[in-house]
Parts: C-alpha cells; sequence; structure tokens
C-alpha cells in the first residue's frame, strides 16, 4: 500500500497534462499568409460538452485569437431529424452549413481546419482563446420570449420575480468550458 501512496499523488498530478495534451489543437499555415487551427475530436467527447451536443440546443463554439482573428462554429443536433446541424464561420466571413448524419462524419468536418487569422511572415506568435457556450443568442432570445409569454402577457411577464429567476439562471448560464492555446506558426 505504501507504493500506491506514492504513486496517486504523481497520478494526481499528470492527469490534467495528459488531458490537456489531448485537447492541443493543430495551428496550420495555409496560402495567403492565412493560420488556420484545426481543433481535436477529444473536445467534442468531454463530458460536458457531449451532454450538451445530445441536448438538441446549439452549442457554440467561439475562437478569439490574438492578434487578430475569430471564428466560430455551431452545432446542434436534430432531434427528431436525427442529424447534426452545423455550421462554421471563418475570420473572413466564409460561412458554411451543412447537415451531417453520423458521428463519425461530425468527427470528421469537425477535425477539418477553419480559417483563423492572417499573419505577417516569416512566423506568428497566435494566442487563441476557445470558450464554448451553451445555446446561441438566438436561442436565447426565443427562450427569454417563451419564458416571458408562459408567465401571463410578454409585458406582465418581464417583470415578474419568477421569470426573473428563471431566466438569471438559466439563459445567462457560464460557458460550458474555455482553453487557451498559444503557439508559433511558421508562414511562407
Amino acid at each position: 500500500m505504501g507504493a500506491l501512496n506514492r504513486v496517486a499523488p504523481l497520478l494526481l498530478f499528470l492527469a490534467p497534462l495528459l488531458i490537456r495534451a489531448q485537447t492541443r489543437p493543430t495551428f496550420i499555415a495555409q496560402p495567403g499568409r492565412v493560420i488556420a487551427i484545426a481543433l481535436p475530436v477529444s473536445l467534442l467527447n468531454d463530458s460536458g460538452i457531449a451532454r450538451q451536443l445530445g441536448s438538441g440546443l446549439t452549442t457554440v463554439f467561439l475562437l478569439a485569437a490574438k492578434p487578430r482573428g475569430s471564428a466560430r462554429v455551431d452545432i446542434r443536433f436534430d432531434v427528431w431529424d436525427e442529424v447534426w446541424i452545423v455550421r462554421r464561420l471563418d475570420f473572413d466571413g466564409h460561412d458554411e452549413r451543412q447537415r451531417i448524419t453520423s458521428r463519425d462524419a461530425l468527427e470528421k468536418w469537425w477535425s477539418s481546419p477553419l480559417r483563423l487569422l492572417t499573419g505577417d511572415p516569416p512566423h506568428v506568435s497566435v494566442d487563441v482563446t476557445l470558450t464554448v457556450l451553451p445555446f446561441s443568442a438566438a436561442e436565447s432570445e426565443d427562450a427569454r420570449a417563451w419564458i416571458s409569454k408562459s408567465a401571463g402577457s410578454a409585458e406582465s411577464g418581464r417583470g415578474s420575480p419568477l421569470v426573473a429567476a428563471v431566466i438569471g439562471t438559466t439563459l445567462n448560464a457560464k460557458p460550458i468550458r474555455s482553453y487557451r492555446w498559444q503557439s508559433e506558426v511558421q508562414l511562407k
């Protein structure tokens, strides 16, 4: 038992490092001084994110990059049609929407590079924050309207303490997860 007592703290120390290594993205230099990011599939398998993905609500993945860039991925599982409705919005406004019919296809789509920013050669220091939100802004507004309407009229519901409490505890939820990565990318 003595050896186990000595090894257990080491395992507790190393576990977060191993998890972080699995959630590290790949940064890719693309033509036109573009830096793209390929997010790891392990993010989709995180227990909190996986639970949200199965809820039928849109899960929003917001990427903010320094020096100056951003991108967004939306994923919603349509429980009636049993398809994934996905959207990818690159930093330059390229907007791609699809319906994906299997988890394997979702993982393949997820792993494809997302255009994040442009940089000046020969190398760029990139600092990226990924924030995972439990629903989209449109769904949040729809839910606010529905909750307010269910409490009576839309006008009387807005001032109701019960409605304010429900909205405050559910619709203003904190992000599911946040990640931050830094990397040096060599541009040609």
